[in-house]
């Protein structure tokens, strides 16, 4: 019995009393117990940093894992709760040492009751042309209401979901069938998430021939010509905008500044920009000829 006492004792010793660190570590949190009610607004942080004092071999072995504290929010209220982070209120592996410091000591949460209404989704029809360069009809939305599931201070606030419907000039003349998700506010949560849409473009299309430029990007340009000069291109736009000079002139043809020596010649590829709503109608492939003047 001696003998096993001295064995026990050693054994506290080493693990006690014998080379006593301090270590800092990070601790993440799991947040539990909060009430059906309530939703929590603000103050939830995923980690805090413990400092601790304590045998070198009890630190090790606590440091090697990842670490994880449970929180308990079951006794907070609407409004505002202070939550402590004290040695009492951590679990009981961090007990078997000194704790020096928490940081931060306590979250500060805030609350709010949890509120459902149902609200209708009111359609906002945006175009990246010019007002009036598309024509629509015949919009809808399904389901024309969705309800809403969040904060009582948010949620009392909305009187609607906008649903932004960007439209696709290139579509000009069909009805278009799309699935678009809803947008909302911060911890506001709509079900169903998406609507259908249908809408018709009435507005139509044309086609148009344009003469332009070739234009040399990059380099020393003075010292290349291009050869043609200038090429048709056959395009098709919205009939809105069919006769708007200053939408037509944003159609660019450019070519690329060669690498070649004086008297060279070489065939590029043309490149094409063009403003929104415009499709290019002639081979992707064309060429010029470059030549570099001697």
């Amino acid at each position: 019995m001696l003998l096993a006492l001295l064995i026990a004792v050693g054994m506290w010793y080493m693990v006690s009393v014998r080379d006593r660190l301090e270590a800092q570590v990070e601790v993440s949190l799991d947040y539990i117990g909060v009430p059906h009610n309530l939703m929590i607004t603000e103050g939830l942080i995923n980690k805090v940093v413990l400092r601790l004092r304590g045998s070198e071999t009890l630190l090790r072995a606590v440091t090697r894992g990842n670490l994880v504290q449970a929180v308990d929010l079951s006794s907070i209220k609407k409004g505002t709760t202070i939550v402590p982070l004290a040695a009492e209120h951590l679990d009981a592996r961090f007990r078997a040492f000194e704790l020096i410091d928490v940081q931060p000591p306590r979250i500060v949460v805030k609350a709010d009751n949890v509120m459902e209404r149902s609200v209708p989704v009111r359609a906002v029809v945006e175009s990246p042309l010019n007002s009036g360069a598309l024509t629509v009809e015949n919009v809808s939305v399904t389901p024309a209401t969705v309800a809403l599931r969040g904060p009582e201070s948010i949620i009392a606030d909305i009187s609607h979901v906008p649903l932004i419907i960007m439209l696709d000039p290139k579509a000009a003349g069909t009805t278009v069938h799309r699935t678009i998700a809803l947008d909302t506010p911060s911890l506001v949560t709509p079900s169903p998430a998406s609507v259908k849409v249908q809408y018709t473009i009435t507005s139509g299309r044309t086609v148009l021939t344009r003469r332009c430029k070739v234009m040399f990007v990059g380099g020393a340009r003075r010292q290349y010509t291009v050869h043609p000069s200038e090429i048709d291109v056959l395009v098709e736009v919205p009939e809105a905008l069919a006769r708007n000079s200053r939408y037509l002139k944003e159609m660019e043809v450019s070519v690329a500044v060669p690498d070649i020596g004086p008297g060279e010649s070489a065939k590029l590829p043309l490149h094409f920009r063009l403003p929104e709503g415009m499709t290019l109608l002639n081979p992707l492939s064309e060429e010029v000829t470059v030549t570099h003047s001697k």
